[in-house]
């Protein structure tokens, strides 16, 4: 009779902790098997203002999200800057959005044999004006070669800062990256 009734609390408590998750918005990551993701961050944005929704390091479980959205989601590559993965995503109640980093970024690698030593290889729109200019936006950046940067898919160029502390060189333009794709330029 104990073991009944054991069983028939434990059976009602599982299922009321069931129910009180049906009403969460969660977000669940699917890791990629192209790069290390460092950190998740998720911003929920309203009127053009940008507020912390949420961070995540460890992707065992779903990230419970205050709201609907819509979010802007950030992950983070080991090593590198974060990368924007979603922009105006909405989450339903009750069951947890997934988000496949695979369908959503591809990666660059630099071999770099003919290229001179680096202090930072960066990757960058295709019109950029480079490292060190003004109005210069880096999208991801790696401090030696042979390592995968992670981007969005899209176009872009590839500059390489030398060790020996001279201007920064651009070489290679127009690397077209898909998602869940590596490219790899300099071979």
């Amino acid at each position: 009779m104990l073991t009944r009734l054991i069983a028939l609390l434990t059976l009602s408590l599982v299922v009321s902790s069931a129910c009180a998750g049906e009403g969460e918005h969660s977000l669940t990551v699917v890791a990629s098997r192209l790069v290390t993701i460092e950190s998740l961050t998720v911003y929920h944005t309203q009127d053009a203002k940008r507020q912390l929704a949420g961070e995540q390091t460890k992707f065992d479980k779903p990230l419970v999200l205050p709201g609907g959205g819509p979010f802007e989601v950030f992950v983070k590559p080991k090593g590198g800057v974060p990368v924007r993965v979603a922009e105006n995503l909405t989450v339903k109640a009750g069951k947890p959005h997934e988000l496949n980093i695979n369908d959503l970024v591809g990666t660059v690698e630099v071999l770099g044999d003919d290229l001179p030593r680096a202090s930072q290889v960066v990757l960058t729109q295709v019109r950029d004006v480079g490292p060190s200019e003004k109005g210069h936006v880096a999208v991801q950046t790696a401090s030696e070669y042979r390592v995968g940067m992670a981007v969005p898919p899209g176009t872009y160029a590839v500059w390489v800062v030398p060790a020996n502390g001279s201007r920064a060189v651009r070489v290679f333009d127009n690397v077209r990256v898909q998602a869940g794709r590596s490219v790899r330029v300099g071979d």
